[in-house]
């Protein structure tokens, strides 16, 4: 799987399949994204979860402090 949705999940999400249609309507809606040099729309899959609801991946520690426990 991508990094990036495909051109059928774009289509689906947006309703359009044509690309400056695409561009158009997440603009409209403050999406960020990127056109490839062919001018392919392109966002990210975690961007598109994020903006859909889905909560973020908090598994990532983020401790700043230093684990002193295998040291005893």
């Amino acid at each position: 799987m991508s990094i990036f949705l495909d051109q059928q999940e774009l289509s689906d999400l947006t309703g359009y399949y044509k690309k400056s249609k695409q561009a158009e309507w997440l603009s409209r809606r403050g999406w960020n994204f990127e056109l490839s040099r062919l001018g392919k729309v392109k966002v990210l899959r975690r961007y598109a979860e994020m903006k859909l609801g889905m909560p973020a991946d908090t598994t990532i520690n983020k401790s700043t402090e230093p684990d002193f426990s295998s040291l005893t």
